[in-house]
């Protein structure tokens, strides 16, 4: 476990749902990152999917739920070193879901370094599934028996693998991440309750639930929860703009790293300064990336490039949407359900470029007149696409508003 060794000095890529798959792995990793997260993956759809799979499913429609189609077309092909995360709330599929991950690190020769329970995540759908910082705040001894499960499931695994005689397995490390709880003695107390189930990490996002993703992060609380446990700690929900910041928040806190979410998603190359940061050559590269590993569906790269491109395009706060006004249009044309094949993005940076006045990558250069019309009708024919190859169609309807959300 040589990263839990030595207190980073770098950012780390945080787990994001739709957000923090392998083509933005491969693109965070290109500028510096080192250590990233999956997506979050349920606990019981891990275990179907892995059913469906020892079955003989393959292609991404053979799975009920976007986490197996994450798992076999995402994870499994991630040979770079990575962090899982789960969520749940039932022991026993935690344990079973972590037997899986560190069976698949074996027989997909996985990079795994660590497996993580989400225990902070605010949304409705951890309200609706009694997970993430709602487990905390309404079952805390529930927490405590979830991630005492997968401390288990690691363990024994170790013990099986040294009978088996499996040479080249590492042991991953078991983390935790959560949010602040309404006092620092609250926080602090929980803090010490995971470190006792044997925990080797704690990621901590400096903000409450109800808070979500707004407001000012209280960097202070996390600074206390370093100070009081003696396992790494990694702070989550500063304000981070580029190494600088990285390495201040690390020496001001005294935490083992930086877990960056939003701001790689504006910036995917914040760790390096001497990169290009035009949001069409960041959204390109992106999408040579999406070439080579596709994600479940259209809707990650709608988010990806919503983000990328956000304080360039979308209106201001309290500001009417004018369709008259091109940036507004096109704004609000990125989140169309029928955007969904690799070469209508690539129209859409090209239209952004021509109407913004901006270089064209080198890579786009072919596209000589993109239109909104070019990008609506620039889709390919059902018999030109393998339906195992690009983007699978399962999970495009899955509501396209929460892209506005995002």
């Amino acid at each position: 476990m040589s990263f839990l060794k030595e207190t980073l000095k770098e950012a780390v890529l945080a787990p994001m749902v739709r957000g923090s798959e392998l083509a933005f792995r491969q693109l965070v990793r290109k500028h510096g990152v080192k250590v990233c997260y999956s997506p979050m993956l349920r606990a019981e759809e891990v275990i179907d999917a892995y059913k469906k799979w020892k079955r003989g499913a393959s292609s991404i429609s053979d799975f009920r739920h976007e986490d197996g189609a994450l798992l076999f077309h995402d994870i499994c092909l991630d040979k770079d070193i990575l962090v899982i995360q789960l969520c749940g709330s039932d022991a026993s599929d935690l344990y079973e879901a972590t037997v899986i991950l560190l069976e698949l690190q074996i027989s997909q020769d996985l990079q795994l370094i660590g497996i993580d329970l989400n225990l902070g995540c605010p949304q409705k759908c951890a309200e609706d599934g009694n997970f993430g910082a709602f487990l905390v705040e309404n079952y805390p001894d529930l927490a405590i028996e979830c991630v005492s499960s997968m401390r288990k499931a690691i363990d024994l695994f170790e013990k099986s693998v040294q009978g088996r005689d499996k040479l080249g397995y590492k042991k991953p490390f078991l983390s935790c991440k959560m949010r602040l709880l309404e006092s620092n003695e609250e926080t602090i107390s929980f803090g010490k309750r995971l470190e006792d189930t044997g925990i080797d990490m704690l990621a901590v996002h400096c903000r409450h639930r109800i808070d979500k993703f707004g407001g000012e992060a209280i960097i202070s609380s996390g600074k206390k929860l370093v100070e009081s446990l003696s396992i790494p700690i990694i702070i989550n929900g500063e304000n981070i703009r580029n190494l600088e910041d990285v390495e201040t928040l690390i020496e001001e806190t005294k935490a083992h790293g930086c877990m960056v979410a939003r701001a790689f998603l504006q910036n995917p190359c914040l760790l390096n300064n001497s990169a290009c940061i035009d949001p069409s050559f960041l959204a390109s590269n992106y999408l040579d990336y999406v070439e080579q590993f596709p994600p479940p569906s259209p809707l990650y790269i709608q988010k990806h490039l919503r983000w990328i491109y956000r304080i360039y395009l979308q209106p201001k706060k309290n500001e009417i949407l004018d369709y008259e006004n091109w940036k507004h249009r096109l704004w609000k044309f990125l989140a169309r359900p029928y955007l969904s094949e690799l070469e209508q993005f690539r129209h859409f940076i090209a239209l952004y470029s021509k109407l913004n006045k901006s270089p064209l990558p080198e890579s786009l250069s072919y596209i000589k007149d993109p239109s909104f019309h070019s990008i609506r009708h620039h889709k390919l024919q059902d018999d030109d696409v393998d339906s195992d190859e690009g983007f699978g169609d399962a999970f495009n309807t899955q509501a396209i508003e929460l892209l506005f959300h995002s």
